[in-house]
């Protein structure tokens, strides 16, 4: 066997038949082995952590937890390891995915395999996959290395040195789960998913136990922060929601908030499983939907309420609505985890908080919540066990995309079923996901919280809807300005900039525009003059794409829209007469002439022409019932568009495709790059930092610096990208593209691509 080490080192570990000393997990730069972490220690302290997190996916998981706590290591019990930690002075030696490193992980999987029959698989992925990731099965091509296949076949260094009850650890009894015994794809579905939980217990025992050896100071910080028993929060809330019945006027809109809240908190007994939340725009479901959960969670000794929330837009002033309820509770209560988050807003215990959702409360994106479900590396794994049973909301739940429909209501089903969740389905435009014959895919046993959300529309109807006609430009700008205060919303960023120019925008200071070629600070401090003046009674006219439709915060009395789909249109009348000041709230809707859609946009709005001859109000639930039920029809072949359901078949073999499955659902493709853009005092700071000498040789300060940097980004097609890059886009450090042509972002309408290679003199925006 070729040894890693000096010969001093190699009479250090002779063969294992002679008497061997301690073997250890972890060495300390420029520390004597005397202080290096024991292989005893390690494994004692992530089998109790892991036994612990295997507890919370099921009671019956403990001992298989302590199980592979004790196993994921046992590679270390080699001379090639051992020799490559004592003379190295790598800090992270323990890990496998760079080059030069010593393979550990391969042994606990083979051992797995051999002693534990079909679960040692499911134990073998984990134990395998715990530094480099949850690998595939099987290689469908040569270029692809690592499959659990090829790792059980591969010759590795002995370890029979690993101690004899590590090594001979009884297999624990078979788990007691509810799970799927005539359909087998589902039970294929549901033993991978189990897996990945385990995989992610796995992970954040082994990262909580290395940091308490080799990062004292982190471990003190992450210890240090409070995390408020659920009782507390439901406590604080509720004192909140006294307050604001007390002080409410009694309007109509708020009668009926307090009707929601009080159906809320009744259904919160039930028992845990599936809900929907049916409540008009403006109706108060989200304060109404935290009350169901926290009072729900309480009662079934559930352990966190989990947020999330399709669009950043929406996130932070979610977020915000919670901090202002907890105030009194400390800053650290609402654990936010996206990537607009600015630094400044965020506490270090937070951050580390945000790792493994080690908190009570936790809002995020869907974007963040589905994919982690899907992924294979261990960075996004790591929190997924402290997901079972807790209480779910997911806030707009029609913006799941149709290409990933079925296996992200699959997940959704299987966290219900086997994992001690509850899910509620929020929304104002509740989808038809429910299962039956011509939608095999959905969810079955979904209970309404709202006990008749057709007569809750009907006592909430605030707005009243036009028919669909053709208008040019000219036309719409005409009607639009017969009034002194608007939001028109329309598909395309070109149509919104168009018609904002045409307004006289530039030139007038009542009238804005805002779209996603502006960056999210700009947005920002849009929206803060738009609310202000709205605020103030003073006329507001405002040009938008759709970001301005879900969640954001307006009352304006008329609402233009384009054609799309009636899921949107729904939500764009939520911008309408949203505090009820008014009799009615008017909404046009029109189909733009010279706007061509494309994709998804045009096939959305296609569907929703279909029911306007049927249905006189575009805004009835049963005509938004109606959409989706053509809408997920019309896209029956899309319904797992990228195949992501054929990564996991038949559940005898656990021949799991992990990595592949984790490539193929993306809910966000990765088809453009962000570009920083130096608009304003805090973005022209920003970039003297990314053009310093420490931002190119300090990481740390990288990751500081670019995370600051997000709220002041705009994301590029790739091919616009191409056409910038070395005329008005600098790739700083071959790292960062930075607008250097000034001329390309409009203080107004933000990025300008038609202005390429105009230059101005000036230099950097101010």
């Amino acid at each position: 066997m070729q040894l890693l080490a000096s010969d001093k080192v190699e009479n250090q570990y002779p063969s294992h038949r002679c008497k061997m000393p301690p073997y250890y997990a972890h060495s300390l730069p420029n520390q004597p082995p005397e202080k290096w972490e024991t292989m005893e220690q390690h494994e004692q302290q992530v089998a109790q952590l892991c036994a612990g997190f295997f507890s919370r996916i099921h009671p019956d998981l403990g001992p298989w937890g302590d199980l592979l706590g004790r196993w994921h290591d046992l590679g270390k019990y080699s001379r090639a390891f051992q020799n490559y930690l004592a003379t190295t002075s790598d800090p992270d030696a323990s890990s496998e995915t760079r080059t030069g490193k010593v393979d550990h992980s391969t042994a606990g999987a083979q051992h797995a395999t051999s002693r534990l029959g079909p679960f040692g698989r499911l134990i073998a992925y984990c134990i395998a996959g715990h530094h480099a990731g949850l690998p595939d099965a099987f290689t469908a091509t040569s270029s692809k290395a690592g499959a659990l296949n090829d790792r059980l076949k591969k010759q590795i260094d002995p370890f029979q040195d690993a101690p004899a009850g590590i090594l001979d650890l009884k297999r624990p009894p078979n788990p007691q789960l509810n799970l799927e015994n005539k359909d087998t794809k589902r039970l294929a579905f549901q033993i991978s998913l189990l897996g990945r939980m385990m995989f992610s217990a796995l992970c954040d025992a082994d990262f909580l136990a290395t940091e308490s050896f080799m990062s004292p100071n982190r471990e003190e910080i992450r210890s240090a922060r409070k995390r408020q028993p659920i009782g507390e929060l439901k406590r604080v809330l509720t004192h909140h929601l006294d307050s604001l019945s007390a002080s409410a006027d009694p309007t109509n809109v708020n009668i009926q908030r307090k009707n929601i809240l009080e159906n809320s908190l009744a259904a919160a007994g039930q028992l845990p499983g599936l809900f929907s939340l049916t409540v008009p725009t403006g109706g108060g479901k989200t304060l109404a939907s935290l009350a169901f959960a926290l009072d729900h969670a309480s009662k079934h000794k559930m352990e966190r309420v989990i947020y999330a929330i399709p669009f950043t837009s929406i996130i932070e002033q979610t977020a915000e609505v919670f901090r202002h309820v907890f105030r009194s509770l400390g800053d650290d209560v609402v654990l936010e985890h996206h990537s607009s988050l600015e630094p400044e807003q965020e506490s270090r215990s937070a951050r580390m908080a945000t790792e493994n959702w080690d908190s009570s409360l936790i809002v995020t994106t869907n974007v963040q919540f589905f994919e982690s479900l899907f992924a294979n590396k261990t960075s996004r794994c790591r929190k997924l066990h402290r997901i079972a049973r807790s209480v779910i909301i997911l806030d707009e739940a029609q913006t799941i995309p149709v290409e990933l429909l079925q296996p992200a209501l699959a997940t959704l089903r299987e966290l219900t079923t086997v994992f001690g969740c509850t899910v509620v389905l929020c929304t104002a435009t509740q989808p038809a996901i429910g299962h039956h014959e011509n939608f095999p895919i959905g969810l079955s046993g979904i209970r309404e919280i709202i006990p008749d959300p057709q007569s809750l529309y009907a006592n909430m109807r605030r707005v009243t809807s036009h028919p669909t006609k053709r208008l040019a430009d000219e036309q719409l700008i005409e009607s639009a300005l017969q009034h002194a205060s608007f939001l028109c919303i329309v598909n395309t960023r070109a149509h919104a900039s168009r018609l904002f120019e045409m307004a006289g925008g530039n030139s007038r200071k009542d009238t804005f525009h805002l779209s996603t070629f502006m960056t999210g600070r700009h947005r920002s401090v849009i929206l803060r003059r738009i609310r202000r003046r709205l605020d103030l009674g003073r006329p507001c006219r405002v040009f938008s794409t759709q970001l301005v439709e879900a969640g954001v915060d307006v009352d304006f009395p008329v609402v233009f829209r384009a054609l799309t789909g009636l899921d949107s249109i729904a939500q764009a009348a939520g911008r309408c007469n949203r505090e009820g000041r008014l009799d009615h709230g008017q909404l046009f809707v029109f189909e733009p002439e010279n706007v061509t859609l494309r994709g998804y946009l045009k096939t959305v709005a296609e569907t929703a022409a279909e029911l306007i001859p049927i249905y006189p109000d575009l805004l009835d639930p049963e005509a938004i019932s109606h959409y989706f039920r053509l809408h997920y029809s019309n896209h029956k072949n899309q319904w797992d568009a990228h195949d992501v359901m054929s990564c996991f078949p038949d559940p005898a073999m656990q021949a799991f495709q992990y990595r592949s499955a984790a490539e193929r659902f993306e809910m966000i493709p990765d088809s453009g790059q962000n570009i920083f853009i130096p608009f304003g005092v805090r973005a022209i700071g920003l970039e003297k930092q990314i053009r310093s000498r420490k931002f190119a040789d300090d990481p740390a300060f990288r990751r500081f610096v670019l995370r600051r940097a997000g709220r002041h980004m705009v994301s590029l097609y790739s091919n616009a990208y191409s056409q910038l890059l070395g005329t008005d886009i600098e790739l700083v450090h071959d790292q960062v593209p930075v607008l250097i042509n000034t001329r390309l972002y409009d203080p107004a309408t933000g990025l300008r691509t038609d202005r390429a290679g105009q230059h101005e003199p000036e230099g950097l925006i101010l």
